[in-house]
């Protein structure tokens, strides 16, 4: 934000023909042991559904609220604020009504680290009631909180500050002037794989478990929601920070995925002479752009890359609408940031999981570039 005006968040962006449901459940992956947390149990993995659902069936029907109890306590803890807003609480969404009549294209969403399922769901309630199922996933203790269908919970695991960098004076130095160079995309992908190679290793053996929450979200989302998504074109994948890293991961590697986003996520991983086949676009921060050049690369098909000024990671999920300062959310207006993440993903899933014949050339702006490789 400017400083102008106080952040709010934005009206009627659940604007599509349907209004949206939502219902959340638990998939335990049994066999599979966790190795953050106390490493004894099964991980498990919470999931909230954001599907369309008709208006007339809403009629009357109050929002559900966005946080528990226990996700307000650690939201209000990790951002380091003193209450939860109505507005913080609020999303356009409603509990206990069924999906509306008809088979839609299937969105999996992975949120960013620390972050929690919730944290872009203007982004998915807007994507909902266009006519898209979307499937918001948390990834154990590496959330701020998730909350489990038997009612218990759990926080982010804070060892992982240590754990996340082999030196992190170094590490901070390091992306510091990897960021600030002006550099090809090529030169910046290996740049950026020196950097994660020697100071993040931890971050890559995370995306990898983080596919493994994503592919076994499929499919018991596959068996739950058969009677409502159209999977004829595929599944689509997109996500935030890691989670948008975790989304090229699932586009590249995964026979389960057709298209995706990365919403201004690092490319952890080894994707050495590795070709891109499936459509992809990166959503990038100007300051961040030479720690995502990796999908720009080696890729067989269509490839965008859209280009935000003015912004700050964190700006691209809700808390954009929240937090008015500028070197945590950025400088854009939250309103123009929202209508062009909005438009990137419409655009983008309508041509590739709806076949429409749609353009990608994004609202007029001069804060946001539209580019396709």
């Amino acid at each position: 934000m400017s400083g102008k005006r106080k952040p709010a968040p934005p009206v009627g962006y659940a604007s599509g023909e349907y209004a949206v449901g939502t219902s959340c459940f638990t998939i335990t992956d049994k066999g599979r042991k966790k190795v953050i947390g106390d490493g004894t149990e099964d991980r498990r993995i919470a999931v909230r559904m954001y599907f369309p659902i008709s208006k007339d069936a809403a009629y009357g029907k109050k929002y559900a609220p966005m946080f528990t109890e226990a996700k307000k306590a650690a939201v209000m803890r990790s951002f380091h604020i003193k209450n939860v807003s109505d507005d913080m609480n609020y999303a356009e969404y409603y509990e206990d009504v069924p999906a509306a009549e008809g088979k839609f294209p299937l969105i999996m969403f992975s949120m960013g680290y620390n972050a929690y399922v919730e944290c872009n769901s203007f982004l998915l309630c807007a994507l909902a009631s266009r006519g898209y199922v979307i499937a918001s996933v948390g990834h154990a203790h590496e959330a701020v909180e998730n909350d489990y269908d038997d009612g218990t919970t759990d926080l982010f695991d804070r060892r992982i500050n240590k754990a996340m960098y082999t030196n992190m004076i170094g590490a901070v130095i390091a992306q510091s002037g990897l960021l600030k160079k002006k550099l090809g995309h090529a030169e910046a992908a290996v740049k950026f794989d020196e950097f994660q190679n020697r100071y993040t290793p931890f971050l890559k053996i995370r995306a990898a478990e983080w596919v493994k929450d994503m592919e076994s979200a499929l499919k018991a989302v596959k068996e739950r929601y058969s009677g409502c998504i159209d999977l004829s074109r595929g599944t689509g994948a997109s996500g935030h920070s890691l989670g948008g890293c975790t989304a090229y991961h699932l586009c590249r590697y995964s026979d389960g995925f057709s298209c995706g986003i990365n919403i201004d996520g690092a490319l952890f991983g080894d994707f050495t002479g590795k070709t891109m086949e499936k459509p992809f676009c990166q959503i990038s921060c100007r300051q961040n752009v030479n720690c995502q050049t990796r999908p720009l690369l080696n890729t067989a098909t269509d490839t965008y890359h859209v280009v935000f000024d003015d912004m700050a990671h964190i700006g691209f999920t809700d808390a954009k609408f929240f937090i008015p300062v500028s070197f945590i959310a950025g400088k854009l207006d939250p309103d123009e940031m929202f209508r062009h993440l909005v438009y990137c993903h419409i655009a983008f899933f309508d041509k590739y999981l709806k076949g429409k014949d749609t353009a990608f050339d994004g609202p007029q702006s001069d804060k946001v570039r539209y580019t396709k490789i």
